[in-house]
């Protein structure tokens, strides 16, 4: 069997789905084909979870109606006396946004950690895109070539679904 390394832009599917080189001769890289299968799982599943609803809707109580009507007819009662108005505080609503801010930067830091823990099965996939592969001779078929950004993509839409 004779390998042949090859860059992104030397691969192709044929005649059906069939892993090819430029001049059409089948390959094959098993950890490549497996990275490939493995996409198309994660691609399908962030395109099919995006039509997905996992909280569900809490429905409207009949009991919750009446109280809040009950709540809105009693109170149309008359102020004689006016509430004095609220002080401002600069300095502790600077903290309140800085600490709001802390907490998001790290929940966006945590979530891109997932992220990039998940993705680490794909390192042939970037490596191929980077610098290429030695592929041998051998006949497999793929419905589709995915990108690294393919994967990227549905990952980032669906990592806490894929974390579970």
């Amino acid at each position: 069997m004779s390998r042949q390394f090859l860059k992104k832009d030397q691969i192709q599917l044929v005649n059906g789905g069939y892993l090819s080189n430029p001049d059409g001769n089948p390959v094959y890289n098993h950890s490549f084909v497996v990275a490939q299968q493995h996409a198309e799982y994660i691609v399908t599943f962030a395109e099919l979870a995006k039509k997905k609803d996992f909280v569900g809707k809490k429905a409207d109580s009949l009991e919750d109606l009446r109280k809040e009507v009950q709540k809105a007819l009693t109170s149309n009662t008359k102020t004689f006396v006016e509430k004095p108005k609220a002080v401002t505080k600069p300095t502790h609503e600077k903290l309140a946004s800085e600490a709001l801010a802390f907490i998001n930067f790290q929940e966006s830091a945590s979530k891109v950690d997932k992220i990039n823990n998940f993705l680490q099965q794909f390192t042939v996939l970037d490596e191929f895109e980077q610098f290429g592969l030695f592929f041998e001779e051998d006949i497999v078929k793929l419905n589709k070539l995915y990108s690294m950004q393919d994967v990227i993509n549905a990952v980032t839409e669906t990592i806490d679904l894929l974390d579970k």
